[in-house]
């Protein structure tokens, strides 16, 4: 019989008489795959003898649950009863507004659209295409040297030094450029080139482009940004690495800008090569076109004749919107589709149309965002909260509202009259009433960042339309706010302290337990203060019972790590650019799901 570790008996005696009712472990996983299923049934014991209490479950799954397989609901039962067993709760997330892919696989069209305005189309026989879709760059083939140096540019990190011409490795052409020996170029490690570039405002574009790379060690970027430094694609690169010659593409909405700077390179880069060839910067055309109320088309002549759709030209829609690889993911790789003219049209060859319509725009990783305020966003969220109650009957829901990068724009949010933050609160009030006429009484638990004026809920965030200020008018009192804001934890805890709601710390993210004391001290000093939850993006569970000791055994002087708690009954089933605060991973709440 193995003896029992008296480390574990003290821990497990510490915790017994914590105040901290919410204990938890956040587990971001697929239960269609048994064994992603297996893995959980072995934590939660685990996780038990450490001191938890909770496992939040973020299972894409639970968007989809009405195509899911048989078998996902027997490992999902199998699960729960595992989690009842060890008196867990099991706090299912839910509503991935930010991150929202599995949602749109219900409607691809919900995504946020962003305006194209009187786009120039010109007739060809059946069909209209863009105007000019010619190379908006100089020299974006990267042919044109002189002594290193690239003409057409505005700059060029370290010609001849860390951005090389190479007429040995090439795409197509003479040569391509060559990026390495990065600090030698830069003192930063940033070998860039940057185009300023002549736009239309209210356009999409779409920028190409083709690199190799040999063990590269840095942060790929191709950005778009506006005379104000903002920038309009919010695009990361997996490129790390090496990897034979591929094209990447993406697109952006130049707003109300007439001038953009495009940069391509690496940013801290420190080892390895990276090759750029036939840099592109076209119109994006009726690429990934939405069509939903929210977001109208319009074709009118330019002399202000305006044009029946299903009459003088087909219906405009991109059969690839959102289907790849699968139901609520977008890219820009594909061809964009031409207008077509039907039979008898009042719209004659050769003729100059103006275009109007919205586009879906996603963020790093390819992140989609659900429009607010398009009513069928509602019903998706109802349908999805039955089917996760029925299956979980959970003491409460965890809200995924976070990192909401794009809003604003379509015409459904604009006819609101709010600012995206007034969006927002209508948005968390109408989950509020959902939540509470499917299973009244449930707690709400909702992440931090888009209600927190410290953290995301400020102006202009990444590509939304104005202020996310007031955000949090939305949130009741009851709902609890789990914090992730430790890089501003005095100012973000006494907010949302003095508001009267109560916080769960979201800590660990993968680095050393003791970086999680600061924040404790500072939590120390706040009311509300009710749980710690250990927040894994990589699935790295080494460290639960390290961090359990760190976040819920008493202080040396017999205090508990936080202050006074509020009165309230707990849940248990036992009694940019965005501010970088916590080092969280690109990874997703929603992490992609395997199938």
């Amino acid at each position: 019989m193995a003896t029992a570790n008296p480390m574990l008996s003290i821990l497990a005696f510490c915790i017994a008489s914590s105040v901290l009712p919410y204990r938890w472990v956040y587990v971001q996983t697929n239960l269609q795959v048994p064994k992603n299923a297996d893995m959980l049934i072995e934590l939660i014991p685990r996780a038990k003898r450490a001191g938890y209490n909770g496992i939040v479950l973020a299972d894409t799954k639970l968007q989809r649950l009405d195509s899911v397989p048989d078998w996902y609901f027997a490992n999902a039962r199998r699960v729960l009863a595992k989690a009842k067993e060890n008196q867990i709760d099991l706090i299912p997330a839910i509503w991935p507004m930010g991150y929202a892919s599995a949602m749109l696989g219900h409607d691809v069209n919900l995504i946020e659209g962003m305006p194209v305005q009187k786009a120039p189309f010109v007739v060809h026989g059946s069909e209209a295409r863009p105007e000019d879709e010619s190379n908006l760059l100089a020299n974006g083939g990267l042919e044109q040297t002189a002594q290193g140096k690239l003409a057409g540019l505005s700059m060029q990190d370290g010609p001849g030094v860390s951005s090389i011409p190479d007429p040995q490795v090439k795409h197509e052409g003479a040569q391509s450029i060559r990026m390495e020996n990065f600090h030698q170029g830069n003192e930063a490690g940033n070998a860039r080139l940057v185009w300023t570039v002549p736009v239309r405002p209210h356009r999409q574009y779409r920028i190409s482009a083709w690199v190799k790379t040999q063990d590269l060690r840095g942060y790929v970027q191709v950005t778009a940004l506006d005379e104000t430094g903002r920038s309009l694609t919010i695009n990361d690169l997996p490129l790390t690495g090496t990897r034979d010659w591929s094209q990447i593409q993406m697109s952006f909405n130049s707003l109300q800008n007439r001038q953009v700077r495009l940069y391509i390179g690496v940013w801290g880069g420190k080892a390895g090569r990276i090759w750029w060839d036939d840099v592109k910067l076209q119109d994006g055309g009726l690429l990934n076109v939405l069509r939903r109320a929210g977001c109208p088309v319009e074709v009118a002549s330019d002399k202000g004749e305006t044009f029946t759709e299903g009459k003088d030209y087909a219906r405009i829609e991109d059969p690839k919107l959102g289907a790849t690889p699968w139901a609520g993911e977008y890219e820009a790789e594909h061809q964009s589709p031409s207008l077509r003219i039907l039979p008898n049209s009042r719209i004659k060859n050769g003729q100059r149309l103006l275009v109007s319509f919205f586009h879906a725009k996603t963020g790093p990783n390819n992140q989609a965002a659900i429009c607010l305020s398009e009513p069928k966003t509602a019903e998706v969220m109802r349908d999805e909260l039955q089917r996760v109650a029925d299956l979980f009957h959970p003491k409460g829901f965890f809200w995924s509202h976070d990192e909401i990068r794009v809003g604003g724009w379509c015409a459904a949010c604009l006819k609101t009259g709010l600012t995206p933050g007034g969006i927002l609160a209508a948005n968390a009030r109408l989950g509020a009433q959902i939540q509470n006429r499917i299973q009244k009484g449930s707690e709400i638990y909702v992440w931090s960042d888009m209600f927190d004026p410290f953290h995301n809920a400020v102006d202009n965030y990444y590509l939304t339309n104005g202020t996310l200020a007031k955000s949090w008018e939305g949130l009741s009192k009851d709902a609890i706010v789990v914090n992730w804001n430790s890089g501003k934890a005095k100012d973000s805890l006494s907010f949302f302290a003095h508001r009267g709601n109560r916080q769960i710390l979201a800590g660990y993210y993968d680095s050393p337990t003791e970086n999680f004391k600061p924040w404790l001290a500072e939590a120390a000093k706040v009311q509300g203060v009710v749980g710690v939850m250990y927040t894994t993006w990589v699935g790295n569970y080494d460290d639960l019972e390290a961090f359990a000791k760190v976040a819920f055994t008493r202080n040396d002087d017999g205090s508990m790590p936080f202050g006074k708690a509020r009165s309230k009954s707990p849940l248990t089933t036992s009694s940019q650019t965005e501010p970088w605060v916590a080092p969280r991973s690109t990874v997703s709440p929603c992490h992609p799901d395997k199938r």
